[in-house]
């Protein structure tokens, strides 16, 4: 008998789930006193929505003021990559390029324009929520420059796609006297002078290090689409369970047989398999950052010993 496809059962209009990678949500619930213990650092883009809502009705502008909050541990490995760079436009350039690597709805370009030179973020997510990602992205990079520099860099221009917040004059400590609200992009124009600071935690070793992993994860860092995407979602939330993904328990949740799922993923070229080291791959690389043990690492990425976690790591570090 032909297998039957029951793709029909799918919800209309559904998309898969998109993650932000880091502890930003972790962060939120600390700042919402929230007794929530996760395995995970990934928060879908409904779960941070929710968080920045809640935490925006004890202060509306918590997405400037949340990276306060972050300790060293917290600091995503882009974080550490800034201060490791020799100057500021070097740390733009590893801050657009590695990006991707963050979260499923960041990009980060630079640009030359009639304002100068900038970096460019784009967010993709609801308009509140892009806004508070945004204030957070902006005060955090700022933030960070002003640690490596030593000096109080602020851009010269900075423009944002939302409208004008009831707490707009915040954004002066971070961003400046010239601001504008309503744009048709959200980016940060520095002069030629800051640009070209040195940082003083640059760290040639450091970045060469992280710069040689991170390529090594852009290199095989797909935009999952279609069904990918709808695989890597669920194997995200089984390790957010503290689950081994299954691709058993994925195919019936997905309304699909084994097989068909196979086969719809070989038609994308790739394998279940190759799904899995990626998504653990790039939660390996947070949770190093973050100076977690072999141990608990092995844990949140669904191993059930220590062992089985290295012989899997092999596997994927000597993938090209």
């Amino acid at each position: 008998m032909r297998e039957m496809d029951r793709i029909e059962l799918e919800p209309a209009n559904h998309p898969p789930q998109r993650f932000h990678r880091g502890r930003l949500g972790q962060v939120l619930e600390r700042f919402l006193n929230s007794q929530v213990s996760r395995k995970t650092t990934d928060y879908s883009l409904i779960e941070l929505n929710q968080l920045w809502r809640e935490a925006a009705r004890i202060d509306p502008a918590i997405g400037l003021k949340l990276f306060a909050l972050f300790t060293p541990q917290d600091w995503h490995v882009l974080a550490y990559l800034c201060l490791y760079s020799p100057d500021v436009l070097s740390s733009m350039h590893l801050w657009a390029k590695y990006a991707p690597l963050a979260s499923d709805t960041d990009n980060v370009k630079l640009v030359n324009d009639e304002n100068g030179v900038g970096v460019e973020l784009c967010v993709d997510a609801p308009g509140e929520l892009a806004r508070y990602v945004v204030e957070h992205y902006g005060a955090m990079s700022i933030a960070q420059l002003r640690r490596g520099t030593g000096q109080d860099v602020q851009p010269v221009l900075a423009k944002f796609i939302h409208s004008r917040p009831t707490y707009y004059k915040q954004y002066a400590q971070w961003f400046g006297n010239r601001i504008e609200f309503d744009c048709t992009a959200n980016c940060l124009y520095f002069d030629a002078r800051s640009l070209s600071l040195p940082m003083q935690t640059r760290h040639h070793g450091m970045l060469e290090l992280l710069t040689q992993e991170l390529d090594r994860r852009i290199a095989t860092h797909r935009n999952f689409s279609g069904w990918s995407a709808k695989v890597a979602e669920g194997a995200r939330r089984s390790l957010a369970r503290g689950e081994a993904p299954n691709l058993d328990h994925l195919a019936k949740a997905l309304h699909q047989t084994p097989r068909t799922l196979r086969r719809r993923l070989e038609e994308q070229g790739t394998t279940f398999r190759q799904l899995l080291d990626q998504i653990r791959a790039e939660l390996e690389l947070h949770l190093e950052m973050q100076g977690e043990s072999l141990t608990e690492i092995a844990g949140q990425l669904g191993y059930s010993d220590l062992a089985a976690y290295l012989h899997a790591r092999s596997r994927w570090r000597d993938r090209k």
